[in-house]
C-alpha cells in the first residue's frame, strides 16, 4: 500500500463514499441467498457474542475513518491483532471438514470410462498435488494472497480491500479470506444477518484449528464453482480447457481462477471480453505476487482465451449404464433409503466397476445398427456373457434410449420360441432318455393341454416329418416332436431344468413351454445357455465386479459364483445336439463363424419375436429381434423377408458380433460327448408283444405299442418301425403294432422306414442362400 493510499486531510464526501462502499461490501459478502444456519461447534454464550459483535462495530467505524485521518498503517496492525485475539478466543469446538458432493462414475472392465454420473454438481475431487502449482498460486493471487499468514480472519487483508475498493468507485476486493469462503459456502450459507457473519468468523477460526493450510485449500479448490454447472476446479479445467488440473498453464490458471468471484458474469463463452479483462487483472495479481515473471506479464496477456467447451461425453450404451443405476439404488449397502441411495449415486464419487468390455460392447452396437439399418425397422437386444465367470461383456437393450427408455435386453414380457426347446432337451437327457429316441412327428399332433382339454400343437410346414430321433428334431426344431417329449419328460421337470440353467422368469409346468410360450429376457436366456457352455456349471450373471467409495473404500465386490447344475457327460450331450442346428439345421445360414459353435432358432406365433441363441466356450450370446411397443406386430417385409426367422436376422447380428468378440481368441473345441452305441434292430414281426419287448430292451431300445386291427392272434406283432436290421443309436424308439385279434380280413402292410422323412439340408455357398432346413424352423 503506497503512503498516498493511506494519508489525507479529514474530508467528509470521502467520508460518504466510504460509508457507501462498505455497504456494498457487506451485500456482496453476505450474498443473495436464504439458507439453514447449523448450529456453530459448540454454544457460544452471550458474553462470547457480545464481545465478537463489538469488534466488528469497532472494526466498521474504524474502516470509515481512516478515510479521512492518518495513520491507518498503524489500524492496520491493530485490525491483524483482533484477529489474533479472535484466534485464541474463538469457540474452541472441534469442527469436521464436510463431505463435499462429486460425480460418480462407471468404468468399463479394462478401466475405460462408460459414463460419468453428474447430479446438481458435476465435482471430481482431487487432491491438492494433482492441481498445478501455478493454477493454485492463481487463486491465492486474486482471493486471498495472505493466505498463509492469518489464522482464518484477515484484518490487514480486510483494511485495503476497503481502500481500495473506494479509490476504485466500485466493489473490486472483498476481505473475506479463503477460509471465510469456504464456511460461507458448506457451513454457514449466505443469509443477510450480522448473525451469520459472527457464524462465519467462528468457523473459519475453528477450521484453521482443526486442519491445515493445505487442507483448507484442497478443499476450497474442489469445493469452489466455476460456471455452467461446474464445481471444483478438476471439471472447470476439463470443461473450459479439455485439460485435467494437473496440466494447468498460467494463463490457464488466471481464467479459472478469475471465475470464482463471478462464474455468471465472467463467463468466457458469453462474456469473452469481460472475461479476458478478469484474467488479465488476475495475471496483474500474479506478477504482483511473484508467482510469474513480470516480463512475460504482456505476453501473457495478449494470450487468447483458449477456451472451448468439453461437455461429459455420452455414455457409452445408455441402457447398460440404467442398469447399473437401478442395481445401486435399489441395494441397501449404498443407504437406507432410496433418497439416500440416489444422493450417493450422483454426490457420493463412486467408482462402479463394471464387468462391460467396450471393445465387445462398440462391436454389439455396431453389429445391430449394420444390420437394422432402414426405417422402420424392429428393435434388437443383444446379451453376451462369458460362461466360465458370469461377466456380462457386452448389453444392447434397444434402439434409442431417449424415445424408449425399457431395456428389451432384460424385459422379461418376450415369447422364448423354440429357443426353450433345449430345456426340454437338457431335462430328459438329464433322466437318461437317449439323444436316439425316435418319434413320429404328425402334423398336427392331437392331444390334451394342462386342463384335460383338446390340443392339437402342429409344425411349422403343417405336415407330418416322420420319425426322427432327438438330434434331428432340434436341427429342424420340430415342434410335434417336442411336445411329445415334454409329455414323456413332465413340465414339472422342465421348469426344475430351466430353473437350474439360469432363468429367473415365472414359468408354469405347462405343456406349452415345449413351445416357448412363457416370456423371458435375452438377459438370462445368454446366462442358461452359458450354462450348458461351461459343461453343466452355472454361474450367475453380473454386471458390476466393485464399487469404490470416493476414499476408495470397497463397498461392494460380485466374484464369480459358479455351482455344477448339470452332469458334465449330459451338458456335453446337450452342446453337441446343439452343434448340429449350427452344422445342419435351422441356424446353418448365419450361424457359422469358423470355430466350433452351438445354438439354437426361434420365432414365435404370428412371427412377433425372433431369437437367435448361440454360444462358444468363450462366450453366449441371445439376440432377439421384434418391435418393442407390441406383442401382436409381426415381422414381415423387412429387408426384402416375407417373415423373419431366428436363423435370419438374429443370426446374422450374432454372427457379426460374434466374429468379432472372438478376434485374436483361439478356437476352444466343446467337451467331447460320451460315445454314441448304435445297435441293430431285430426282427419282431410274429413274435408276441412280451417276447419283442424282452429282446428290444435287450438291444438297449425303447418300445412303444399300438394296436391294430388283425385276424392274428391277440399280441401277435404284425408290423415294425424302423424295419428289421436297421442300425439305430440306443435308446432310440422302435414301434410295434400288435394285433387284437378281430377278424380282420387281412393283417395291415407293414409301413417302409426306409424313406427319409425329413427334408436333407445341403451345404450352401452363400451365407443368404435358403434351404428346406431353415424354413422348418418356427416355435411357438
Amino acid at each position: 500500500m503506497s503512503d498516498s493510499s493511506i494519508r489525507g486531510e479529514y474530508d467528509p464526501e470521502r467520508i460518504r463514499r466510504a460509508k457507501s462502499f462498505l455497504q456494498r461490501i457487506r451485500d456482496s459478502a453476505m450474498g443473495d441467498f436464504d439458507h439453514d444456519i447449523p448450529p456453530p461447534p459448540e454454544r457460544v454464550d452471550r458474553a462470547y457474542r457480545f464481545a465478537l459483535a463489538s469488534i466488528v462495530i469497532v472494526l466498521a467505524s474504524a474502516m470509515i475513518a481512516v478515510m479521512a485521518l492518518p495513520g491507518s498503517a498503524f489500524l492496520g496492525r491493530m485490525v491483524g491483532i483482533v484477529a489474533d485475539r479472535l484466534v485464541v478466543a474463538g469457540p474452541g469446538g472441534k469442527i469436521e471438514a464436510p463431505r463435499i458432493a462429486q460425480r460418480s462414475v462407471i468404468v468399463g472392465a479394462e478401466g475405460g470410462i462408460v459414463a460419468t454420473l453428474a447430479g446438481e454438481e458435476n465435482r471430481r475431487v482431487v487432491s491438492l498435488p494433482q492441481i498445478a502449482p501455478i493454477a493454485r498460486n492463481a487463486v491465492l493471487a486474486i482471493e486471498d494472497a495472505r493466505f498463509f499468514h492469518h489464522s482464518g480472519i484477515d484484518g490487514a487483508g480486510l483494511v485495503r480491500a476497503v481502500f481500495a475498493n473506494a479509490r476504485a468507485g466500485q466493489v473490486r476486493e472483498g476481505g473475506s479470506t479463503i477460509t471465510q469462503q469456504l464456511v460461507k459456502n458448506v457451513f454457514v450459507g449466505n443469509e443477510r444477518t450480522l448473525e451469520r457473519k459472527l457464524r462465519e468468523a467462528q468457523y473459519a477460526v475453528a477450521l484453521e484449528k482443526e486442519m491445515t493450510k493445505s487442507q483448507i485449500l484442497e478443499l476450497y479448490l474442489n469445493e469452489t464453482y466455476f460456471g455452467d454447472g461446474h464445481y471444483g476446479i478438476e471439471t472447470a479445467a476439463e470443461y473450459f480447457f479439455g485439460t485435467p488440473a494437473s496440466k494447468l498453464d498460467a494463463v490457464q490458471s488466471a481464467l479459472l481462477a478469475g471465475l470464482i468471484a463471478a462464474p455468471e458474469r465472467y463467463n468466457p463463452f458469453e462474456f469473452p471480453e469481460r472475461a479476458k479483462a478478469r484474467r488479465n487483472t488476475v495475471l496483474g495479481r500474479m506478477a504482483a505476487e511473484g508467482f510469474i515473471e513480470r516480463a512475460d506479464l504482456e505476453k501473457l496477456k495478449a494470450a487468447p482465451l483458449g477456451v472451448e467447451k468439453h461437455p461429459l461425453p455420452p455414455a457409452k450404451e445408455p441402457y447398460f449404464v440404467d442398469f447399473i443405476k437401478r442395481q445401486i439404488l435399489d441395494d441397501p449397502r449404498f443407504g437406507a433409503t432410496r433418497s439416500e441411495r440416489a444422493k450417493a449415486l450422483f454426490q457420493g464419487g463412486l467408482r462402479i466397476e463394471t464387468t462391460l468390455n467396450l471393445r465387445l460392447q462398440d462391436s454389439a452396437r455396431q453389429a445391430v445398427d449394420t444390420v437394422l439399418d432402414e426405417d422402420g425397422d424392429p428393435a434388437a437386444a443383444l446379451v453376451s456373457v462369458e460362461p466360465a465367470t458370469g461377466a456380462v461383456r457386452a448389453m444392447v437393450g434397444g434402439r434409442d434410449f431417449n424415445s424408449e427408455q425399457f431395456n428389451l435386453a432384460i424385459g422379461t414380457n418376450r415369447q422364448a420360441g423354440s429357443t426353450f426347446k433345449p430345456f426340454v432337451m437338457a431335462a430328459a437327457l438329464d433322466q437318461g432318455i437317449s439323444p436316439g429316441l425316435t418319434l413320429d412327428t404328425p402334423s398336427p399332433y392331437r392331444t390334451t393341454d394342462d386342463m384335460g382339454k383338446p390340443w392339437a400343437p402342429a409344425n411349422y410346414s403343417n405336415r407330418g416329418e416322420g420319425l426322427m430321433n432327438m438330434r434331428k428334431a432340434t436341427e429342424l426344431s420340430v415342434n410335434t416332436y417336442y411336445v411329445q417329449l415334454i409329455e414323456l419328460v413332465g413340465p414339472d421337470k422342465v421348469v426344475d431344468m430351466a430353473k437350474r440353467l439360469g432363468i429367473t422368469s415365472p414359468l408354469e409346468p405347462y405343456k406349452s413351454l415345449s413351445l416357448g410360450t412363457f416370456g423371458v429376457s435375452p438377459y438370462e436366456m445368454a446366462s442358461a445357455y452359458g450354462t450348458l457352455a461351461n459343461n453343466g456349471i452355472a454361474c450367475k450373471p453380473y454386471t458390476i465386479r466393485r464399487v469404490l467409495a470416493a476414499d476408495g473404500t470397497e463397498i461392494l465386490r460380485n466374484d464369480p459364483s459358479c455351482t455344477r447344475v448339470v452332469d458334465a457327460t449330459i451338458a456335453a450331450t446337450a452342446v453337441d445336439i446343439l452343434k448340429g442346428v449350427i452344422d445342419r439345421g435351422t441356424g446353418r445360414r448365419n450361424g457359422q463363424i469358423g470355430r466350433p459353435a452351438a445354438g439354437k432358432t426361434g420365432t414365435t406365433d404370428d412371427y412377433t419375436d425372433a431369437w437367435f441363441m448361440g454360444f462358444t466356450p468363450q462366450f453366449s450370446t441371445a439376440v432377439w429381434l421384434g418391435f418393442p411397443d407390441s406383442t401382436e406386430r409381426g415381422l414381415y417385409n423387412i429387408h426384402g423377408l416375407p417373415q423373419v426367422f431366428g436363423g435370419s436376422l438374429p443370426a446374422e447380428i450374432w454372427n457379426k458380433f460374434m466374429k468379432v468378440a472372438h478376434d485374436g481368441l483361439p478356437a476352444v473345441a466343446f467337451p467331447e460327448p460320451p460315445t454314441v452305441e448304435f445297435t441293430t434292430v431285430p426282427t419282431l414281426v410274429g413274435l408276441h408283444r412280451d417276447d419283442a419287448m424282452t429282446q428290444l430292451k435287450s438291444a438297449g431300445l425303447n418300445v412303444r405299442t399300438r394296436i391294430v386291427s388283425s385276424s392274428l392272434s391277440p399280441g401277435i406283432v404284425v408290423a415294425q418301425l424302423p424295419s428289421p436290421g436297421t442300425e439305430v443309436e440306443k435308446g432310440s424308439l422302435v414301434e410295434i403294432q400288435v394285433s387284437d385279434g378281430s377278424e380282420a380280413t387281412s393283417p395291415p402292410e407293414p409301413q417302409d422306414p426306409t424313406p427319409e422323412p425329413y427334408p436333407s439340408p445341403t451345404p450352401s455357398s452363400s451365407p443368404n442362400s435358403t434351404n428346406d432346413a431353415e424354413t422348418q424352423e418356427r416355435g411357438r
